[in-house]
C-alpha cells in the first residue's frame, strides 16, 4: 500500500487521486467540525466552496422540509447573516442531531470538493478520530493520499501533524516494530512527505496541542479568544467515526458526507 501526502489544497491534481482513498485535513476547523457533527448525529454535511451557493443549497433544503443547519466562516470569523460558524463547539447532539450541515470554510471545503473530484474514497479525517480513519483505510486497501488543505495556500503544522497521527496509526497496525527499523515496512510504501509527518506525529503524539501553540493558524485562533476550540480539536481519538463523501448520494446536486 502506497501512502502519500498532499502539503494544501493547491496540490490537489484530481486525476492523480483516481482509485485512491483519500483523506482530507483542515484541523483547525473544518475537519473537526465535520467529525463532531456526524459524531454527534448529524444526518449529513454538504459542503460548498462559494458563501452565495450555500445559502442556495441550505433554502432548497428548508424548502424541501429537510432540517437544515446554514454554517460559514471566513478569515475564522462568522460569516455575517450564517446562523452558524465553523466551531465544533457549536455542534452537540442537542443542535445537530437529525440535521443536514451546510458548511463553507476558508480552506477545508474547498480541499474536500476538489479532492471528491478525483479519488476513489474520501474520508473525512483529523485529530479526533485518527485511529478510526486509519483502521478504515487499512480494510479499504486501496492506495492512500492524505490531502492537507492548508491555510491560504501555504502549508500548515495542524493538518500535517493529524496526517501523520494516521500514518503512524497504520504503521503501528500494518507494521509493528518497523519504528526500530531502519528499512520501509513490506507492507507500506511511504512517500517521503507522509515520513516526515510520521515522525512529526511521534514529536507531538503525547501533546498534540502543543502543536497547535507554535502553529501559524493556532496561534491567530488563540488571539480570537478561540483557546476552547483548539483544546478540542487537539484531542486524539476522541470519536471513532469516519466520516465518508457520498458522492453518488447527492443533495441538491452536490455530494453529502455520511457516517460510514
Amino acid at each position: 500500500m502506497h501512502i502519500d501526502l498532499l502539503p494544501t489544497a493547491e496540490s490537489i491534481v484530481p486525476a492523480e487521486l483516481a482509485g485512491c482513498t483519500a483523506v482530507v485535513f483542515d484541523v483547525l476547523r473544518a475537519t473537526s467540525t465535520i467529525v463532531t457533527a456526524i459524531a454527534h448525529g448529524c444526518r449529513g454535511v454538504v459542503t460548498v466552496v462559494d458563501t452565495a451557493e450555500a445559502q442556495e443549497v441550505a433554502a432548497r433544503l428548508a424548502g424541501e422540509n429537510t432540517p437544515v443547519l446554514l454554517a460559514g466562516e471566513r478569515g475564522g470569523e462568522k460569516i455575517p447573516g450564517f446562523p452558524h460558524g465553523n466551531s465544533p463547539l457549536e455542534y452537540p447532539p442537542e443542535v445537530v442531531g437529525g440535521k443536514v450541515l451546510v458548511l463553507t470554510t476558508s480552506n477545508g471545503t474547498r480541499a474536500l470538493n476538489a479532492t471528491i473530484e478525483g479519488a476513489h474514497t474520501v474520508l473525512v479525517g483529523s485529530l479526533l478520530n485518527a485511529r478510526a480513519v486509519a483502521q478504515k483505510a487499512c480494510r479499504l486497501g486501496r492506495d492512500v493520499t492524505l490531502v492537507c488543505a492548508g491555510t491560504q495556500g501555504k502549508f500548515s503544522l495542524e493538518d500535517t501533524l493529524a496526517a501523520g497521527m494516521v500514518v503512524l496509526e497504520m504503521v503501528e497496525m500494518m507494521a509493528p516494530g518497523w519504528l526500530c527499523s531502519n528499512h520501509q515496512p513490506p507492507s507500506l510504501d511511504l512517500a517521503d512527505l507522509a515520513v516526515a509527518a510520521l515522525h512529526l506525529a511521534l514529536a507531538y503524539r503525547e501533546n498534540p496541542r502543543r502543536a497547535f501553540n507554535r502553529s501559524h493558524h493556532g496561534r491567530k485562533l488563540f488571539s480570537m479568544g478561540l483557546a476552547a476550540d483548539l483544546d478540542w480539536c487537539a484531542s486524539l481519538n476522541t470519536f471513532e467515526v469516519v466520516p465518508v463523501v457520498k458522492a453518488a448520494k447527492k443533495e441538491n446536486g452536490y455530494p453529502i458526507i455520511e457516517k460510514c
